[in-house]
């Protein structure tokens, strides 16, 4: 009997030692996201390693994020628009870390978000759960100039902001569209990633970020 308990609080002992490396076993598992990069001289494609923790950052951070673009088009208070900035940059900044995106986006996206001026292409962020096509082409994402058009499907989750010009009178407003969605985008400037690739908690996650020439979409909810 004494040695029944023996290695029965040996085997525990085991197990309590090895849950840890066997835990960070698991948050070392690589996956990869594909990235294509296409401009007026051609495109070439990287693929980026990312663990199951970066996973696990990233879709607490794209979270946050989402709902912080919503504070930004619909509040007037100064200190809560700061902190959806905060946000927002930080889940920017995390992409940038992980080599997902160009740190150009920080820089040159949150300005003219915020502060926008008459442009043939205006701003535009969206977030959602579902799928894209992009007719006669096989990549899962790309930074540069897109003239065939995306066509994006959220069924879950979605959340899409850009602006609109009106020349008269003229003025610059802002427009979104939350839930369930279908949206198609011609012209793009920018980057488009399908977070579906990398499996762990975010799946079938969209993330756009850019300027288009023209965005059609139906607000299904």
């Amino acid at each position: 009997m004494r040695w029944g308990k023996k290695a029965l609080a040996l085997a525990v002992m085991v197990a309590l030692v090895a849950t840890p490396f066997i835990s960070a076993g698991s948050n070392k598992k690589e996956m990869p996201v594909g990235v294509t990069i296409i401009s007026p001289n051609g495109s070439a494609k990287k693929t980026v390693q990312i663990v199951e923790s970066d996973a696990q950052r990233i879709a607490s951070k794209y979270e946050k994020a989402q709902e912080a673009v919503k504070i930004i088009k619909s509040s007037s208070n100064d200190e809560e628009r700061n902190k959806a900035i905060q946000i927002i940059e930080d889940f920017l900044n995390e992409l940038v870390k992980l080599g997902i995106l160009p740190a150009s986006f920080v820089t040159s996206f949150i300005p003219n978000f915020l502060n926008p001026k008459f442009d043939l292409m205006p701003p535009l962020i969206s977030f959602g759960s579902g799928f894209s096509f992009i007719p006669l082409y096989p990549g899962e994402a790309f930074l540069g100039f897109m003239f065939r058009p995306i066509i994006i499907q959220y069924f879950l989750l979605g959340y899409t902001a850009s602006l609109s010009f009106h020349l008269l009178p003229p003025r610059i407003e802002y427009w979104d569209m939350v839930g369930t969605q279908t949206m198609i985008i011609c012209g793009f400037v920018g980057a488009y990633i399908d977070f579906g690739k990398i499996g762990y908690g975010i799946p079938n996650a969209q993330f756009i970020i850019g300027a288009s020439l023209l965005t059609i979409g139906i607000d299904w909810l």
